[in-house]
């Protein structure tokens, strides 16, 4: 699955800690520009981030609607597949709810 895994937490004091798999590749914004991506590598990023919104749509208990999806939260490992993070702005949504479009379209992410 392309979501990015937590290792591990730390909660001491006021401090808090996320450790997360590491992505050797960066972020899909660190990389567009440059020449290491190719068109193939470019589709399967596509086809990937696609493949775990459906996911996350379609397949889990709840909805889950992410958000923030934008190239800086589409990180890369060594092989260049695509992993989505930061789900702080994320939504649960039971799936019997009826929703309007205009409930839906209140939900914003970040630029």
């Amino acid at each position: 699955m392309n979501l990015i895994q937590m290792w591990g937490y730390c909660a001491e004091g006021k401090h808090r800690l996320l450790v997360y798999e590491y992505m050797e590749n960066g972020s899909l914004a660190q990389n567009l520009s440059s020449n290491t991506l190719d068109w193939s590598k470019r589709y399967n990023i596509a086809l990937g981030t696609a493949r775990v919104l459906a996911y996350l749509h379609e397949e889990c208990l709840e909805w889950i609607l992410h958000c923030d999806i934008k190239p800086q939260n589409i990180l890369l490992d060594a092989n260049y597949q695509p992993k989505v993070a930061d789900f702080g702005l994320s939504k649960l949504l039971k799936r019997g709810n009826k929703l309007s479009n205009s409930s839906i379209s209140m939900i914003r992410g970040t630029r």
